[in-house]
C-alpha cells in the first residue's frame, strides 16, 4: 500500500508540471487575445513574458514525453548461441511472474539490469532487454545468478506497480530540465524545488522496491543464495571499479585497450593482496543517503536473514560462467565488440601498461608544472619544481595542484613521483611494468624495480632533500631545465587528435558554429536547433561557453561520422589567421575565398594548434614494444624542421589586432 501511495504521489507531482503548462498556455492565448483585441502597448508586455515563461516550459515537457530508457551497449546474445542462458533466464523469469526478455546482452560493467522500450510513458509494454556484466559471471555461482536475475527481472513483474516506470523517467527529464535552465532562469527555482521533493518521493518508492524485489527473488532460489549474492556482487563491483579505473582504461587515452580483458580481471583477482577483501567492510563502510536508490546492503541482508526456512534451489555452486557453451570465445566476443563501440585498438597488456601509464604520468608531472606556473614568475623547469616542493611554498604548491586539507602533502607526494618517473622514463633509463597490485612500477634495463616512492620520500618542504634528488636526476642524464610533455602516441582508429576547439559566428547565420583544429585538418561543425534545445540553459540565448563545454569532449573518430562536420584538409586550406581582439576573429580561406568568423570561446592554444602541423607535431608510430625505445620529442622536432628547410614560409599566421591600430 505505500509503494502505490508514493508511486500515486510521483504521477501526481510530474502530472502537476502539465497542469502548470496547460494553464501558463491557456493564459498566453487569452493575452494574444487582448492584445489583438485592444492593441494594448500593456499586454504586448505581457504576452512577451508570459511567452519567456510557457516556451522553456514546454520544451522541457516535450523533453518529459520523449525520454526514453538508454540501455548499455554489449554484445548481443543469440538464443541459438547460449540455449542454456537463455533456459535460465526464462525459467527464473516465470518464478517471479513476468514475461522473459527480448535480448540478452553481455556487456563490460559488473552490473545486471533490466530495461524496457516502452510505450504510453513507460505504462505500455515494450521490448524488453537484459544486460549481464561479464565480472559477474566470472564471481558469481550460478545460484547466486539465478537470484540477482530474480532480483532484476522482479522490478518488472505485474506485483510492481505500473507507475514506476513513468516515475524513472520523469526523474531522468526533470533532472535534464533543471540543468537546462539555469540558476537565473525565472522558472529554475520552481524547477529545482519540485525536483527535492520529487526525487525523495522516487528515490524512497524505489528503495521500497529494491526490498520487495530481494524478497521475490529469495523465495525463487533461497535465503542463503540471496545473502551470497549480495556479498558477492558488492565485492565484485567494488574490485571491478578499481581494475577498469587502474588497469581496463589503462590505454584509452592512447586508443587502446588490452587484449585478454577479462583474464586480467581474473589475475587481478587471485593477487594476494585482492583476495583479501573483506565483504563485512565493504558492506558496513556503506552510508545510507535519502537520495540513494538502493537501500543499504547490510539492511538487504538483515532483510532476508528473517526468512526462516531456505529453498532447496537445484542452481548449484557451479561458476556462472560455465552457463556459457565456449566461455572463452564468447568473452573474446564481448571484448572485440567493447574495442571496436569504443573505437579501441586491442593491444598485449605489457603494451598498455608500457604506454597507457607513461601517458598518466605524463598527465600528473605536467600537472605539477602547471601549478609551479601558476604560483611563480619565470620559467619553469624541473629544478625550479623541485625547489618549490622542498621549500615553505610547498602547501601553496599542492593547493594550487588541488589538494585539500590533510591530502594536500598527499597529492604533492604522488605528483612528484610521476614527475620523476615521467624523468626516468624519458631518458630510456626505465620503462614501466605491469603489477597487479601496484599501477605505479617501473623498471631498469635489467628488471629491476626502482624504488621512486623512496626517492621522493621526505622531499616536501625539505630543501637539503630536494636538491639531493635534484642531484640524483642530474646523474642520470637529465638535466635541470628539462621539462615534462603529455606524448601524442595513439594507436587506435581514434580519429585525428583535436588541438583546439572554437565556438564561432557568421554573419546572418543565426546558429554558432564550432571549428575543431585537428591534426588533419579544420572541422567546421554547425550546431542544429535539436542540439542548441539540448544544451542548457534553456530558454535564453546558448551561452558559447556551454556549447565550448558540450563540444570538447566530441572526439576526432566521432567528428568524422558526423553528418554536422566539414572536414577541410590542411592540404586544402591556402591560409588560416587568426586575430587576437574583442572580439578575436579567425579567417580560412579556401578554394579561392575567404571565410571570416567571430570567435566567442576558445579551448586550448589555437596559436599553438594552428601552427603544428608546421612543426611537425602530428600522432607518429608507435614504437616498436620490443625495444622499448621513443624518440626523444625534441629529436623529431629537428629532424622534421630539417626536412622542411628550404619550404615555402608558413601559411598559417596569428596577429594581434591591437598591435596593429596603427
Amino acid at each position: 500500500m505505500l509503494a502505490r501511495l508514493r508511486a500515486t504521489a510521483a504521477a501526481a507531482l510530474l502530472a502537476g508540471l502539465f497542469v502548470l503548462a496547460a494553464l501558463l498556455l491557456g493564459a498566453l492565448v487569452a493575452v494574444v487575445a487582448w492584445v489583438a483585441r485592444t492593441g494594448s502597448p500593456l499586454g504586448v508586455v505581457v504576452g512577451v513574458v508570459v511567452t519567456v515563461v510557457v516556451v522553456p516550459l514546454v520544451l522541457a515537457l516535450v523533453r518529459i514525453l520523449r525520454s526514453t530508457p538508454v540501455a548499455p551497449d554489449g554484445m548481443p546474445v543469440p538464443l541459438m548461441a547460449e540455449p542454456e542462458l537463455w533456459a535460465l533466464v526464462s525459467k527464473t523469469a516465470e518464478g517471479v511472474g513476468t514475461r522473459a526478455p527480448d535480448e540478452i546482452r553481455l556487456v563490460v560493467d559488473a552490473v545486471v539490469g533490466v530495461t524496457e522500450d516502452s510505450r504510453s510513458l513507460g505504462l505500455g509494454a515494450g521490448t524488453r532487454t537484459l544486460h549481464i556484466g561479464v565480472p559477474l559471471l566470472q564471481t558469481l555461482t550460478r545460484a547466486e545468478l539465478v537470484w540477482v536475475l530474480g532480483h532484476e527481472l522482479g522490478h518488472h513483474s505485474q506485483r510492481h506497480v505500473a507507475l514506476s516506470g513513468l516515475s524513472r523517467r520523469g526523474l531522468l527529464a526533470l533532472v535534464e530540465v533543471t540543468d537546462g535552465l539555469g540558476p537565473r532562469h525565472v522558472l529554475g527555482w520552481l524547477f529545482r524545488a519540485h525536483l527535492a521533493v520529487y526525487s525523495r518521493v522516487v528515490r524512497a518508492l524505489w528503495r521500497g522496491q529494491e526490498l520487495d524485489a530481494d524478497r521475490w527473488a529469495a523465495e525463487l532460489s533461497g535465503r542463503l543464495a540471496g545473502v551470497s549474492a549480495l556479498r558477492a556482487t558488492a565485492v565484485t563491483a567494488a574490485t571491478w571499479a578499481t581494475f577498469d579505473r587502474d588497469y581496463g582504461s589503462i590505454g584509452t587515452a592512447a586508443g587502446m585497450v588490452p587484449r585478454g580483458l577479462f583474464p586480467g580481471y581474473a589475475s587481478f583477482l587471485s593477487d594476494p593482496e585482492v583476495e583479501q577483501v573483506d565483504a563485512g567492510r565493504i558492506v558496513a563502510d556503506e552510508r545510507p543517503s535519502p537520495l540513494d536508490t538502493h537501500p543499504p546492503t547490510a539492511t538487504r541482508i538483515a532483510r532476508i536473514e528473517q526468512f526462516t526456512a531456505d529453498v532447496d534451489t537445484p542452481a548449484g555452486d557451479d561458476p556462472a560462467l560455465l552457463l556459457l557453451v565456449d566461455p572463452s570465445a564468447a568473452i573474446g566476443r564481448v571484448e572485440a565488440h567493447h574495442a571496436r563501440a569504443g573505437g579501441l585498438a586491442p593491444v598485449t597488456w605489457e603494451k598498455a601498461v608500457l604506454f597507457g601509464n607513461r601517458r598518466r604520468d605524463e598527465e600528473r608531472a605536467v600537472a605539477l608544472r602547471a601549478a609551479a606556473d601558476a604560483i611563480t614568475t619565470g620559467a619553469v623547469d624541473l629544478s625550479v619544481v623541485l625547489r618549490l616542493v622542498g621549500s615553505e611554498r610547498a602547501p601553496e604548491l599542492a593547493a594550487a595542484l588541488g589538494g585539500e586539507g590533510e591530502a594536500t602533502e598527499a597529492t604533492l607526494v604522488e605528483a612528484l613521483g610521476a614527475l620523476v618517473r615521467t624523468a626516468l622514463v624519458s631518458a630510456g633509463h626505465t620503462t614501466h611494468a605491469l603489477r597487479w597490485n601496484r599501477t605505479d612500477v617501473i623498471v631498469d634495463e635489467t628488471g629491476t624495480e626502482v624504488d621512486v616512492a623512496e626517492l621522493v620520500q621526505g622531499v616536501v618542504g625539505v630543501p637539503r632533500q630536494a636538491e639531493w634528488l635534484l642531484k640524483v636526476l642530474r646523474a642520470e642524464g637529465i638535466s635541470g631545465t628539462w621539462n615534462p610533455v603529455v606524448s601524442s602516441v595513439v594507436i587506435g582508429p581514434t580519429g585525428p587528435q583535436v588541438l583546439s576547439v572554437l565556438v564561432v559566428r557568421q554573419k546572418l547565420r543565426w546558429s554558432p558554429r564550432v571549428v575543431h583544429v585537428t591534426e588533419a585538418g579544420l572541422v567546421v561543425r554547425r550546431i542544429g536547433l535539436r542540439e542548441l534545445v539540448a544544451i542548457p540553459p534553456l530558454g535564453r540565448r546558448t551561452d558559447p561557453q556551454q556549447v565550448l563545454a558540450r563540444s570538447v569532449r566530441t572526439s576526432g573518430l566521432a567528428l568524422l561520422s558526423d553528418p554536422e562536420a566539414t572536414v577541410v584538409p590542411w592540404d586544402a586550406v591556402e591560409h588560416v589567421e587568426h586575430v587576437d581582439g574583442d572580439p578575436a576573429r579567425l579567417v580560412v580561406r579556401r578554394e579561392g575565398r575567404a571565410t571570416s568568423y567571430r570567435v566567442e570561446a576558445v579551448a586550448g592554444d589555437v596559436v599553438e594548434a594552428l601552427t603544428a602541423r608546421d612543426r611537425g607535431q602530428d600522432s607518429g608510430e608507435v614504437p616498436d614494444q620490443a625495444s622499448g625505445e621513443s624518440r626523444d620529442r625534441e629529436s623529431e622536432q629537428q629532424e622534421v624542421a630539417d626536412d622542411r628547410a628550404g619550404r615555402e614560409p608558413s601559411q598559417v599566421v596569428h596577429r594581434d589586432a591591437r598591435t596593429q591600430a596603427g
